[in-house]
């Protein structure tokens, strides 16, 4: 999934590496490159999880993320920041804090510890993300989801998931196209809309929030 035109929020080689970006939480800024870029150039370098995971720990990144890295034969989730050497995470999944204490006001905000623990209980189960706790609406507060991702590195596939549709895409055949859905809107909002723009995500822009 492209963000800001130039890097990636998650994305899939034909070398069957995958990764995924998640902020770490944390409002900590120092100099380094942003992890959307990291991403992109990851997937242009690498075809391993391991080759990943080294390039990681060379690079200095500007803000604190979670990045989840797949391939057909091991998967991992690292922290890093402009503060913290990269360090590997105890499970191979990521909600919006690291590995250092949660503030409890964050912890109120966001649930951030909470949905990390339905995130290990779901496992691979994709209608479990489609459910609160891991799937949020708040989008007046920026933390709204924007869609899952399923990705299946061994079969080159990957399925984006939103409530009653999914939109699938292989390596072998890919074809490039556009998709619109609409979050955040109640049936009634959207019957008092018909014509007007309303909230939409394309697979090349997309909306501010948060992502499964």
């Amino acid at each position: 999934m492209q963000e800001a035109g130039w890097g990636l929020l998650d994305g899939m080689n034909d070398a069957g590496l995958a990764v995924s970006l998640t902020f770490g939480g944390r409002f900590v800024h120092g100099p380094g490159f942003a992890m959307p870029l990291v991403l992109r150039y990851v997937l242009e370098t690498c075809q391993t999880v391991d080759e990943a995971v080294g390039r990681l720990r060379t690079l200095p990144v500007a803000i604190p993320q979670n990045v989840t890295l797949v391939d057909p034969d091991r998967s991992v989730t690292v922290h890093v920041g402009p503060d913290i050497p990269m360090t590997e995470a105890p499970d191979s999944c990521a909600a919006n804090h690291q590995h250092l204490p949660v503030p409890d006001e964050q912890e109120r905000t966001t649930r951030t510890q909470a949905r990390l623990a339905a995130v290990r209980a779901a496992g691979v189960d994709v209608p479990a993300m489609l459910r609160p706790p891991l799937y949020q609406r708040a989008y007046d507060h920026w933390l709204g989801t924007v869609y899952t991702a399923h990705y299946r590195p061994a079969e080159g596939c990957v399925t984006y998931h939103w409530p009653g549709e999914h939109w699938e895409h292989t390596i072998a055949e890919f074809t490039p196209g556009a998709r619109t859905v609409a979050l955040g809107l109640s049936e009634q909002q959207r019957s008092l809309t018909h014509n007007r723009p309303s909230p939409a995500l394309s697979t090349s822009r997309p909306y501010p929030a948060a992502v499964s």
